[in-house]
């Protein structure tokens, strides 16, 4: 009861872990209840309303098809929250797979494992997912396989790393003098001592991969129109961002206050699980 107790003054007394928190709260509730906080469905075109400003009527006005932006922004939460959340979870599961077995075996093993990792990481991850984007063909399921295949690299050195510095503990020896399996040393023995490590760099990779999201939407090769993306959205509202800018600041602000609270938990919960873990 003591160390849960502890435990929880840590998180109440971590700043930047409460507001983030908060913030991620709201975001993921709006993304749930999305249905029944938007007013109007996010695809309702009337060319007669078409460039309102905010109004009582519609809160962040319509864009050039008449539609509410309130509700689009709305709806847009759930893409990108999903999205994120499917990439995150891929890339967790192509990283720790290839840095646990780098790490364990090591000699050749590692070598080719860190030579993919190393080039993977080198290079720019928007380019490299337009490359694979290219392969793949567009669309918003096309841009999750493309950022997991560019951003597993990430989880699987600091994977590696961790595994090289545990392998040869005594309780990793105790189970190789038992004969266990390779497989059930790596998933029983070292993986449990990584998982707070993981964790983190999750929670920090979440923001990382929305404004990948984004910027592959932005650039016509995510999301399809009528979708309420909010990469989708910015690139729309370029062509109107003298006659009704509201098309760009709203689901800007919505960009801005995910990537912003995904952030600031991720920092708070490297301060809480995993101090000494530095990221680039």
């Amino acid at each position: 009861m003591k160390i849960k107790n502890a435990a929880l003054r840590r998180a109440l007394s971590n700043r930047n872990f409460m507001i983030g928190l908060i913030m991620v709260i709201i975001i993921v509730l709006v993304a749930i209840f999305a249905d029944f906080i938007a007013p109007y469905a996010y695809d309702d075109a009337d060319l007669a309303p078409k460039f309102t400003p905010p109004c009582k009527e519609h809160l962040f006005g319509t864009d050039d098809f008449g539609r509410d932006l309130f509700s689009r922004v709305v709806y847009g939460s759930r893409i990108s929250l999903r999205v994120a959340l499917i990439a995150v979870v891929l890339e967790v599961f192509l990283g720790v797979s290839i840095g646990l077995i780098a790490g364990y075996y090591g000699g050749n093993v590692d070598r080719v494992c860190s030579f993919i990792a190393d080039l993977t990481w080198s290079m720019p991850p928007i380019i490299m997912s337009m490359a694979v984007i290219t392969v793949l063909g567009k669309g918003i399921d096309k841009v999750v396989i493309a950022i997991a295949i560019v951003a597993w690299a990430e989880y699987a050195r600091v994977v590696r790393a961790k595994t090289q510095s545990l392998k040869n503990m005594a309780f990793v020896e105790t189970g190789i003098a038992f004969n266990e399996k390779d497989s059930a040393i790596m998933l029983r023995y070292i993986l449990p001592n990584i998982v707070p490590s993981i964790i983190v760099l999750a929670s920090l990779s979440i923001p990382a991969t929305i404004m990948n999201t984004t910027a592959l939407s932005f650039l016509g090769l995510g999301a399809m129109p009528p979708s309420p993306d909010w990469g989708l959205a910015l690139s729309n509202s370029m062509a109107f961002i003298a006659r009704a800018p509201w098309m760009a600041i709203y689901p800007g602000i919505a960009l801005v206050f995910t990537v912003f609270g995904f952030n600031l938990l991720g920092e708070g919960m490297r301060d809480l699980l995993d101090p000494r873990t530095k990221l680039r």
